[in-house]
């Protein structure tokens, strides 16, 4: 009966996962089409500043409280950052732009994600216009980029290769 038991953590394992980024599927055609919108505001942004988050307010709670009162902060679009922008080259918000806007680097929303203790972005491009601030925010923990723009919102899954392979080593993970 055990053997029978751990031989399905695996699966189990892999369930678990599953529930969390399944990703793969395409965007779909209204997606296509605003992030053609957000691709076009972002083309015309200047003075693009990119953010690090504070901790996340569910999984690391007590740090969170703590740097809420000890590290100077701002909030955009509902989450709170470091209130000094992270020192990055043109070349490299160039770079997160290029990617963003290259519908291969997204997937459709898989949700729900119950295994990541919710959305909480590790980073943030924030700019504005004569129309007010956007922000496009980036979450390691869930693999979603979340945009914040004059049509709304535009919430969709990283793909592995932008993830992994670009956003990872242009913007690590810090504590």
């Amino acid at each position: 009966m055990m053997k029978q038991l751990l031989s399905l953590l695996p699966v189990l394992f892999l369930a678990s996962c599953a529930t969390c980024w399944r990703g793969g599927d395409p965007l779909r055609e209204v997606e296509l089409q605003s992030l053609k919108a957000a691709s076009a505001d972002l083309h015309q942004a200047k003075n693009l500043k990119v953010y690090h988050g504070l901790a996340h307010p569910q999984r690391d709670a007590e740090y969170y409280q703590q740097q809420l009162k000890t590290v100077p902060n701002v909030a955009f679009a509902g989450f709170r950052f470091h209130k000094q922008p992270e020192p990055a080259s043109a070349k490299l918000i160039s770079n997160v732009v290029a990617l963003y806007c290259d519908p291969q680097s997204h997937q459709a929303l898989a949700s729900p994600k119950t295994t990541c203790s919710g959305f909480h972005p590790d980073y943030a491009l924030v700019w504005s216009n004569g129309d007010g601030q956007r922000v496009l925010q980036i979450c390691y923990g869930c693999h979603e980029w979340k945009y914040f723009g004059p049509g709304g919102v535009l919430h969709t899954d990283i793909n592995e290769p932008a993830y992994f392979d670009h956003l990872m080593n242009w913007l690590p993970p810090k504590p």
